[in-house]
């Protein structure tokens, strides 16, 4: 395929891929869809030079291989666009039209995921919202498999030097992911090298997050390691629901043990609160 389609394009292969192989007459399209013959034959003759439909006998149309192919990725999309608009409480009457042109713009495949995950946001938001207490992987039930990005802060015990921030917050990348396979989830953290000046020294010193431990059921339980990666499960994370509407804010806490290592040293082990965001 070498053109881009127009919006009536990508509703007519839409219409193809759904409809009965006898109901993919000029006729029975142009009587769907609310149009004129000639323009659904306009929109075919198109097509058919893209590769993506061929005509058959007694005035039937099929989409070829690409055609489905391409449809299939159309639908996906549109779906998208589709449960997302609904959630901005789009009026139903514009919600196909702004999908369409949605689709005809073109959109990177990498665009389109962020937007499913925002999507996936708003109906967990939706569905948890005035819920007091839930865990992770209540989350994890409502979720596809995939990867989803949401922000953290990670705080100390006690406040000190006027703020509430732990060092460990620039210990890791940010935002966290999130990592999600039947219904299981695993918090991913990626680990970076953290530079300060040392307070007895007054020396520029690096070091590291070599090992996390989460609370779960009262006790410490290591999380796993896996490169410049650490995790811990999505059940260990204790959210509640603040808010209400789109302001519906889900803050999700879990107590944190961390040991740093500066060079060959290994500091001791610090206390702080891990907390996640989705709004």
């Amino acid at each position: 395929m070498s053109e881009a389609l127009t919006p009536f394009q990508i509703q007519l292969l839409l219409y193809y891929l759904e409809a009965e192989p006898s109901k993919r007459t000029v006729t029975d399209s142009a009587r769907s869809l609310g149009v004129g013959k000639w323009a659904i034959t306009r929109a075919m003759d198109a097509m058919e030079k893209q590769g993506i439909v061929e005509r058959l006998e007694h005035r039937k149309t099929a989409l070829t291989v690409p055609g489905i192919k391409l449809a299939e990725q159309y639908r996906r999309k549109f779906c998208v666009f589709h449960r997302y608009m609904q959630y901005l409480d789009v009026p139903l009457s514009q919600i196909r039209e702004n999908a369409l042109q949605g689709l005809a713009a073109g959109f990177s495949d990498a665009f389109m995921d962020r937007l499913s995950e925002q999507e996936s946001r708003m109906e967990i938001k939706e569905h948890f919202a005035g819920r007091q207490r839930f865990h992770g992987g209540e989350i994890c039930d409502l979720l596809e498999d995939g990867s989803y990005h949401f922000p953290f802060i990670i705080y100390r015990e006690q406040m000190k030097n006027h703020s509430n921030i732990s060092m460990a917050n620039q210990g890791f990348e940010h935002p966290c992911e999130l990592m999600v396979k039947d219904h299981q989830g695993l918090v991913y953290l990626t680990v970076k090298t953290v530079s300060a000046q040392s307070a007895s020294s007054g020396k520029q010193m690096e070091g590291r997050i070599q090992k996390l431990q989460y609370l779960c059921d009262g006790e410490f339980r290591d999380g796993g390691m896996d490169g410049r990666y650490i995790y811990f499960p999505a059940t260990a994370l204790q959210f509640i629901s603040m808010g209400k509407g789109r302001d519906t804010l889900l803050h999700g806490s879990v107590c944190l043990k961390m040991q740093c290592s500066v060079g060959e040293m290994h500091m001791p082990e610090s206390t702080a609160v891990f907390t996640v965001f989705i709004h």
